[in-house]
């Protein structure tokens, strides 16, 4: 059962964003994303959700791509990608 949708797009090279709408506590996203940090956050009033952004820089293209297709968060997020 996924937990929230999510939204991700490459800040800079190889350090990523992930934004989550949630009515979750930021704790729970935060143990689905470890070694993330959370570096933004907000309120919808009209939806009652949470909003979180949440960073991370990977090694190399690959690490994130792994991080990306795996089942894990897969399970947990469901990921759409932001484009320009």
């Amino acid at each position: 059962m996924k937990i929230t949708k999510g939204d991700y797009w490459e800040a800079s090279a190889n350090v990523f964003k992930i934004q989550v709408k949630t009515k979750i506590e930021q704790r729970e996203i935060q143990e689905a994303l470890p070694n993330w940090n959370c570096v933004s956050f907000g309120y919808i009033p009209h939806t009652g959700e949470d909003i979180y952004v949440f960073q991370k820089t990977f090694g190399s293209p690959e690490e994130w791509n792994n991080f990306l297709n795996s089942d894990r968060l897969k399970k947990l997020i469901e990921m759409r990608e932001v484009t320009k």
